[in-house]
């Protein structure tokens, strides 16, 4: 089972040794490359060990970026990176959904050069994202920052109190953070485990959705088996682990029609999806229309100035 992230896992020595002081941005213009991550919610990710590298948009041109310790990377919504994972990297990453934010460590011992799906080990948690305080307002000026273009100085102040922010909702008593794990129980604190193991799966796919993934991939991400995974998604999402993964795919296929000039091919692949006709049968079943009548409405309400 992958273990629970505690209070005291949090890397709160490693962000204090060495605080961030620089934060590279990602930015949305250019065509993301395929596998990369795209998602519409703002993430920020930090090596606390090693070298992360990555591929990012930066100044209207793909770079590659290579961050150390004290180094942060930002990406406000629906901008991509691209992580090649060819050094030995802890890294710590916060995706902050519209719900919930997912928190985890990442690990990678390396690869001589990279693979198409990487193979890593990592510890996950979800805590409710707050609706009032402190952290919200952060996020937005973050976001707000990235499009000002002034994120040399403002950007790794506002990256250290994020941070302070989450390290202070996992140090806070009954807060109730859950790991990965737990069971599908009906009431009590077994429904809440379930939840949790619920929406930490869900923030797993929408950030994963790009890889060729299935039910017993993601089952053994989290240590648990297939069918606990459809249980949960059953009984918390009142769907099919299918269905959630369609239904993200979906979205992210709207996103790319509505923004790109991608072929339907390479939008397919982009997400996750190896055959162009099999993705157009399921967004027309999930859309109700063809992913060209989409992009054609989409144009005209651009046209439009709507």
């Amino acid at each position: 089972m992958t273990p629970e992230i505690q209070p005291e896992w949090w890397p709160e020595k490693k962000l204090r040794a060495r605080p961030v002081q620089r934060v590279q941005v990602c930015g949305r213009t250019l065509h993301p490359p395929v596998l990369s991550h795209t998602v519409n919610f703002p993430r920020l990710e930090l090596p606390v060990s090693g070298c992360y590298e990555n591929q990012i948009e930066s100044g209207g041109r793909a770079v590659t970026v290579r961050l150390k310790p004290g180094d942060a990377l930002f990406a406000a919504p629906n901008c991509w990176n691209f992580p090649v994972w060819r050094q030995r990297v802890e890294l710590l990453s916060l995706l902050f959904g519209v719900r919930q934010i997912g928190i985890s460590i990442v690990t990678s011992g390396g690869t001589a050069g990279g693979t198409r799906q990487p193979r890593l080990d990592s510890k996950k948690v979800s805590l409710p994202r707050p609706v009032a305080g402190p952290l919200p307002h952060i996020i937005e000026a973050m976001v707000e920052g990235q499009a000002a273009a002034n994120s040399p100085t403002l950007l790794p102040e506002l990256a250290r109190a994020l941070l302070d922010c989450v390290g202070a909702m996992l140090q806070a008593p009954h807060q109730g953070a859950g790991g990965a794990g737990g069971a599908a129980g009906g009431g009590g604190a077994g429904a809440g485990r379930s939840q949790t193991l619920f929406e930490n799966l869900c923030i797993y796919l929408q950030n994963n959705y790009q890889y060729d993934i299935s039910r017993d991939v993601v089952a053994r991400q989290f240590g648990i088996s297939p069918t606990h995974l459809s249980r949960v998604f059953q009984t918390r999402g009142h769907m099919t682990f299918n269905s959630y993964l369609t239904h993200v795919r979906i979205d992210r296929a709207k996103f790319f029609l509505g923004n790109y000039d991608f072929k339907l091919d390479e939008i397919a692949a982009r997400c996750g999806y190896n055959h162009t006709t099999y993705f157009c049968q399921m967004f027309k079943q999930v859309a109700k229309t063809t992913p060209a009548d989409y992009r054609a409405k989409m144009q005209a309400r651009k046209a439009m100035g709507r």
